[in-house]
């Protein structure tokens, strides 16, 4: 039995969908009763999974084989998996298939600090593991999406060029390598098809939309003081301002190489995911 810590999260929720399609039973934690009830995906079982209950952790991990280990990129996400780690090995778990996210050795703070931590947490546990590094979601463009709609505008730091993924193919990586042999041991790099900075990701708007849709270009001073009007906590003002001051555009590390090795297809491009989402992003 497959058990997918966070069944609700952009990721999470399409490896429930395609497990589902494959007729695969699993057990996808939920932070809510609620949420855990709603689930209707035929052969996946909703349960609650508070990472600080060890009550909650031992019931959810109960007949658990096979693991899709995915928590918050926040602060307290190296006690949290500890916690699920300790309760993989108890239960004797032979699988982890682990999403990260991309790490530059550059960055001494934030996001790629605390996925190098985990990854070397799932290396220590002594578990076969996989490792996902996935880029910067397509679906975190869906905030974006009311500016699009009254204004027509986006905007972000000059520095910013990332292959945008969907996290439907990053779900398709973490089904192959849930259920398929050959991916133990590895780490894959899961990128979009295409190297896009603002302005080229506002062009590519325009065109499926319809209408003008154009970037705006802040400094880093100014993106940071946007994100603490808005009310972000500091801890991820500042892990937002590392990855703003770092300059991403190497084509070489942002390869759509992997999942195209891993899917024996191309990932999908901006274009089709805001034409699958066009009414998001229509006022």
């Amino acid at each position: 039995m497959i058990l997918i810590t966070t069944g609700a999260g952009k990721v999470g929720q399409h490896v429930i969908t395609q497990l589902a399609q494959r007729k695969i039973p699993a057990r996808a934690g939920f932070h809510s009763q609620a949420k855990a009830s709603a689930v209707r995906e035929p052969g996946i079982e909703g349960v609650v999974l508070d990472f600080e209950s060890p009550e909650s952790r031992a019931a959810a991990f109960k007949g658990i084989d096979t693991l899709f280990l995915v928590t918050p990129g926040t602060p307290f996400q190296g006690g949290q998996e500890e916690k699920l780690l300790a309760e993989a090995k108890k239960v004797g778990v032979k699988r982890i298939v682990k999403l990260s996210g991309k790490i530059s050795e550059r960055h001494t703070a934030g996001f790629s600090v605390w996925n190098s931590e985990a990854e070397r947490r799932i290396k220590a546990s002594g578990i076969p593991y996989t490792i996902l590094r996935a880029n910067f979601f397509m679906q975190n463009l869906f905030t974006c999406a009311e500016p699009i709609k009254q204004g027509g505008f986006t905007m972000g730091p000059a520095t910013q060029s990332p292959a945008l993924v969907d996290t439907r193919d990053i779900a398709a990586m973490v089904v192959a390598a849930l259920t398929e042999e050959g991916h133990t041991g590895k780490t894959y790099d899961v990128n979009g098809p295409e190297l896009l900075d603002g302005h080229a990701q506002a062009a590519v708007f325009s065109k499926v939309l319809g209408r003008p849709v154009k970037y705006q270009d802040v400094t880093v001073d100014q993106f940071v003081k946007y994100l603490q009007s808005v009310g972000m906590p500091d801890w991820m003002v500042e892990a937002f301002r590392v990855v703003a001051e770092s300059d991403n555009t190497d084509r070489s590390e942002q390869s759509s190489a992997d999942i195209e090795r891993v899917l024996h297809r191309k990932p999908g491009t901006l274009e089709q995911f805001i034409k699958d989402h066009r009414a998001t992003f229509q006022p």
